[in-house]
């Protein structure tokens, strides 16, 4: 039986450690792993160079050889700090192995008793002594609730499983448990012997070992891989992809949906052609002049002006920013779990990760009891599931062949995917709770963006509420099996839910879409870059419009603060390359750009006080051809909102870059194919 399967209310404060340390659970199934724990473990010899590790385990004249890297601590920082760094495992002969591991580099390492003690020792400081409280922990790649029952006894359980009286003081995470575990580890070193102040902890569990350097106040994480020789793509994925990308969208649409079947394709060719015409020089004449420090333009007048330029009004609603997954997802849990009436949920990828199958379980456990409706992009979700994340999934997780019948099974969950003819996709992300709560961004359900990637969602209650309903409505409609029809009937007959739900202190809020013949989401960009005086931010993980370029551009001429903020390495490699070109032209005429260390998916801008965001990128799939759903507003509170706890910060994690990089003329063919999609 697995940790998690024993994650059980229990008045016994050991569980904790079992939950955490994974004592009782089965040691991870790399196949080199296997061989290393328990049994293995006074065999170990680490040696550490810098930002570098290696760990040699001798099997039968045979040594397994784990490596791992990490980032660099600042010099001088005095601060608690925490890295996570992959290992990589090969398997060579003693003499074909060339290694220049010192003896004086060589770690104590400590066993798995030993860090169950520390784990114990931490997290006897982290929960609340009063009954009916506890922690949420998002610790080692789990959300766990620590908490005390009415007995006072210490019980630990997954976020999902939280008794719904159980009141959540305070949320911790591996930075926490990282400082907290350093000041323990300090207070019992002899501050003579250097030799004890840094060592490896072997966990016999993922994070298989956990480095610990008390001279840089530092601990990382240790985790294995998945064994290369693991999962392949299965045979019949073609047979999938031809299925979706020919008989779903081409023939079953043309069938069910023969008016998007038409209209996609003269839009699609359209906005194809629109976009060969945007190309040409975007250098001005003159240099930039100074960065202007005036006000800038008038919000109220922008406002009432947008209410002309898009068709989208103004709806009443508070708004609370997730940054990241770490934010996000337990947020999201916590919602599920206390929904009364209805789930809705509309995503480009729900994929079969295990992280995703752990939402994909909740969902269908909720559906005993509430209504619930998965819809996902068919392209979107087939295709991630053949990616791999970032991060290590647990090495015994086996995926499931497909999260559609996955969701089905067992469960009252009813799950419709959105056919993509023409190759145009549905990449709105949107989760609606009883009609009365909803969260839009850019966060998919996945691995990827509850752990690895930088990511924005944003949280709406209130009237706002009502539309989005709507939206899915017809979204649902619109890829079931009377398609056009019902979405016709919908659009024309049936308004947005009467529900006022009405909320305090809130703001105004509208919804900006695109879809086939509506680009609100570029028009109101666009016209927003041409009346700014003041400054521009951008955050987005593809940029590759000429259009905007050349209106970013003009602005930076009138003295308008223009910052870009980019992934340093791009999940997609042509976007990476299209990033680049764009940078340089962003560079070459004053623009500052940034480029944030990772792989960044916010999609969010401000412009003089106006904030828009959500799904959108800024290329021409998401401006002009697909179904995109951003939010914007201009309330001066929520607006400095996202300024200090996103752009400020990412500003400040970033780094400037300043210099134009090399490209030749095949790249800029490459961007010109890369324009079109």
């Amino acid at each position: 039986m697995s940790t998690l399967a024993k994650l059980v209310r229990t008045g016994c404060g050991v569980w904790i450690i079992l939950i955490l340390a994974g004592c009782s659970a089965p040691g991870p199934r790399n196949r080199y792993l296997q061989q290393i724990q328990p049994e293995s473990v006074t065999n170990l010899l680490a040696y550490r160079s810098s930002t570098n590790l290696e760990i040699r385990i001798p099997l039968r004249g045979i040594d397994a050889f784990a490596h791992a890297n990490w980032p660099r601590v600042e010099p001088g920082a005095t601060n608690y700090q925490h890295r996570f760094a992959p290992l990589t495992f090969d398997k060579e002969k003693r003499s074909e192995r060339r290694t220049t591991s010192n003896r004086a580099n060589r770690l104590p390492i400590r066993g798995v008793d030993q860090w169950h003690a520390l784990v114990l020792r931490v997290l006897s400081g982290l929960i609340p002594a009063q009954p009916g409280h506890g922690v949420l922990m998002l610790i080692e790649n789990q959300e766990l609730v620590a908490f005390r029952d009415a007995s006072g006894q210490p019980s630990v359980v997954k976020l999902e499983a939280k008794p719904p009286d159980i009141i959540l003081d305070h949320t911790y995470n591996d930075t926490d448990f990282a400082r907290v575990a350093l000041k323990s580890l300090e207070s019992g070193v002899n501050s003579i012997d250097a030799r004890e102040r840094q060592f490896l902890f072997v966990t016999g569990e993922e994070p298989a070992f956990v480095l610990v350097d008390l001279r840089q106040r530092l601990i990382v994480f240790l985790g294995s891989p998945a064994d290369p020789e693991g999962q392949e793509v299965p045979v019949w994925f073609a047979m999938k992809a031809i299925n979706s990308l020919v008989v779903r969208s081409l023939i079953v649409t043309a069938i069910k949906n023969p008016v998007t079947l038409v209209s996609r394709l003269f839009w699609h060719l359209g906005t194809s052609g629109a976009t060969v015409f945007q190309s040409g020089s975007t250098s001005p004449a003159n240099p930039p002049p100074p960065v202007s420090t005036g006000p800038g333009m008038d919000l109220v007048a922008w406002e009432k002006d947008l209410d002309k330029i898009v068709s989208a009004r103004r709806h009443k609603g508070r708004a609370e920013l997730f940054i990241d997954g770490e934010r996000f997802f337990p947020a999201l849990i916590q919602s599920l779990q206390g929904a009364s009436r209805t789930i809705d949920v509309l995503v480009f990828i729900f994929d079969t990760d295990d992280y995703a199958v752990k939402i994909a379980d909740l969902l269908k456990q909720r559906s005993a009891t509430v209504r619930v409706k998965v819809l996902l992009d068919d392209l979107g979700s087939l295709f991630a599931a053949q990616g791999t994340p970032d991060s290590p999934m647990p090495a015994d997780f086996q995926r499931p062949s497909g999260i559609q019948s996955y969701l089905k099974s067992g469960s009252r969950v009813r799950v419709r995917a959105s056919a993509n003819p023409w190759i145009t996709v549905d990449h709105r992300k949107c989760i609606i709770i009883d009609g009365k709560q909803a969260y839009l961004g850019g966060m998919n359900i996945g691995r990827q963006y509850r752990y690895d990637w930088h990511d924005l969602m944003i949280g709406l209650n209130g009237p706002i509420v009502a539309p989005l309903e709507k939206e899915y409505r017809l979204a649902w409609a619109h890829a079931g099996p009377l398609g056009d029809f019902a979405y016709a009937w919908i659009k024309l007959f049936e308004p947005a839910s009467p529900r006022k739900n009405q909320v305090p202190n809130a703001i105004d809020l509208r919804l900006l879409r695109t879809a086939t013949g509506k680009t609100e989401i570029y028009r109101a960009q666009l016209e927003a870059i041409e009346r700014c005086q003041s400054y521009i931010y951008i955050e987005n993980p593809y940029i590759d419009d000429a259009t905007l370029l050349r209106a970013l551009i003009r602005a930076r001429q009138r003295g308008v603060d223009v910052r870009v903020v980019f992934p340093a390495q791009n999940d997609s490699g042509i976007m990476q390359l299209c990033n680049l070109i764009m940078a340089n032209e962003l560079i070459a005429n004053g623009i500052r750009v940034f480029a944030y260390p990772g792989m960044t998916h916010v999609k969010a801008a401000v412009y003089d006080g106006w904030a828009c965001l959500g799904s959108a990128n800024l290329n021409k799939m998401s401006l002009r051809v697909g179904q995109e759903l951003n939010v914007a507003y201009s309330d001066p509170a929520t607006v400095k909102h996202l300024l200090d706890e996103l752009f400020e910060k990412d500003f400040n994690r970033s780094r400037e870059v300043k210099t134009p990089a090399a490209v030749d003329w095949f790249d800029a063919v490459i961007k010109a194919f890369a324009d079109q999609s």
